[in-house]
């Protein structure tokens, strides 16, 4: 955990599309699923209330690529930018660049540095491989990079692209595959960070990340495309393509990682007393059902915006603050507690989010 405080100076969402319904997943799943096994995706969806998702794709094909505009450097572009506008700063004012996500535009260059590109921003860059809880990790480097002095600004943005990986034909056999089309969103979340020197400004504090999956197998894995199993593969015709979900781990050891998160930020000082809400990752709509009782919390100071976005993977911790500070939820001063949980090798992390003093029709200060 590091104590450091920093500075939230902005933060900015990009989401591809219009938002799609249940009956679109089951729509989908239709061009070649059966009647039965369509309608299962739509009710399986209900159950983990995801009522509404943005995807990168149009679902008019079985298998299709990011339509024009919502490529995944495209929507870390428009996250960025709505960030920088809310902090009042250009491009140029950015020391480092950090990207997080398992779905990049290519596996080499870095997806970032495609961002950067699109940015025309010629500094630091730097990307991480990580799914839910990449975040975390970015605010590692992010808090050393600022508290050192060797940066003053650090953005980082989260990014999934994932829906590209949706394959009728993978779900007719793999059940995991059905729970991917059902919960699963596309978008970028970004936040601009410096250090914080006190005062009313938001800021954030007690980043903390930590891990229960060591000698575990994967939960959730993307493998085709690594030097592993290359996508030009021939010699196991048979291995299983996009993101595999073995949702039998998750459901076993994933509730583990929230309460692991939840007692990592009551030892820094910020327990239920001093959280207003708690933002969990958005893997669905329903965990502050289950996550409620478990950590003695009521369920109305659970954030929930998985019903509106679904699981967006590394874009979603960033997308849930967003949310959170664009519908004034906190008051100044208060907190709220992050716990981020990844089913990829059982990952957890997090931090405390304080509120700050904001002027009337600004996000926050």
């Amino acid at each position: 955990m590091i104590p450091a405080k920093l500075g939230v100076l902005g933060t900015g969402v990009a989401l591809p599309g219009r938002a799609r319904s249940n009956d679109d997943m089951v729509a989908f799943m239709a061009l070649r699923a059966s009647k039965h096994l369509s309608g299962f995706v739509g009710s399986l969806a209900g159950q983990l209330g995801v009522h509404h998702r943005h995807l990168s794709r149009d679902l008019a094909k079985p298998r299709e690529l990011p339509r024009e505009g919502d490529t995944n450097p495209e929507l870390c572009e428009r996250a960025i930018r709505a960030a920088l506008d809310e902090a009042g700063l250009a491009v140029g004012d950015l020391d480092l660049l950090i990207g997080h996500t398992t779905s990049p535009h290519t596996l080499l260059p870095p997806n970032i540095s495609w961002v950067a590109d699109r940015l025309s921003y010629p500094g630091q860059y730097m990307e991480l491989r990580q799914a839910c809880t990449g975040f975390a990790n970015a605010l590692m480097i992010a808090g050393s990079m600022l508290t050192s002095g060797a940066a003053d600004r650090v953005c980082v943005v989260g990014s999934e692209t994932g829906s590209t990986l949706f394959d009728v034909d993978d779900a007719l056999s793999d059940r995991g595959q059905l729970i991917n089309v059902a919960q699963m969103g596309d978008g970028a979340g970004a936040v601009i960070l410096s250090r914080h020197e006190g005062g009313s400004g938001a800021h954030l504090h007690s980043v903390y990340f930590g891990t229960q999956g060591l000698g575990r197998p994967s939960g959730f894995s993307l493998v085709t495309g690594g030097s592993s199993q290359p996508a030009h593969s021939v010699d196991n015709p048979g291995a299983r393509r996009g993101f595999v979900n073995d949702y039998t781990l998750t459901r076993e050891h994933g509730l583990a990682l929230f309460r692991a998160g939840f007692e990592a930020l009551r030892s820094a000082g910020v327990g239920p007393r001093e959280v207003s809400r708690y933002l969990t990752h958005q893997a669905n709509g329903r965990l502050a059902s289950v996550l409620g009782p478990m950590l003695g919390v009521a369920e109305e100071r659970f954030h929930n915006c998985a019903a509106d976005h679904g699981n967006t993977g590394s874009a979603s911790t960033w997308i849930g603050l967003h949310s959170v500070r664009e519908q004034r939820l906190l008051r100044p001063g208060e907190v709220l507690g992050v716990l981020g949980a990844e089913a990829t090798k059982f990952m957890y992390g997090g931090f405390a989010y304080v509120e700050g003093v904001r002027p009337e029709g600004a996000v926050t200060s």
